[in-house]
């Protein structure tokens, strides 16, 4: 099983001077940033990882972006919600949000987007 594409989705305002993570350091050819607009909740940035690199084939491929997330996490404030989304060779998808409630980790099954809604 091999990491076909990921997503990382973070609240809008948390990025600093507009920081986007270098695609080939998550072990992908690509990344695209989308802003995504939700009608209760805050604006969220949605960067989405395709064409993973030849030289990260198999499971190396999910270590190298698991290890770039957390470099790149280090750059946004202590307790920033996200969301990852990773879709793998065989079909199956993984889905985990992350939400920090008084400095202490909750991870629910639920989109960022309702998780944020729910915390305000």
């Amino acid at each position: 099983m091999t990491l076909s594409h990921a997503a990382l989705v973070i609240p809008a305002h948390m990025l600093p001077g507009g920081i986007s993570p270098i695609a080939h350091e998550f072990g992908f050819e690509h990344v695209e940033k989308k802003r995504l607009e939700h009608s209760d909740a805050i604006a969220l940035t949605q960067f989405t990882f395709h064409s993973p690199l030849i030289e990260h084939s198999g499971s190396d491929t999910d270590k190298t972006f698991d290890s770039a997330t957390k470099h790149f996490l280090w750059h946004l404030a202590k307790g920033t919600p996200y969301q990852i989304t990773k879709s793998f060779s065989d079909g199956s998808q993984n889905i985990k949000s992350y939400l920090y409630r008084n400095n202490r980790l909750t991870s629910q099954a639920s989109p960022l987007a309702e998780l944020l809604a729910i915390s305000q």
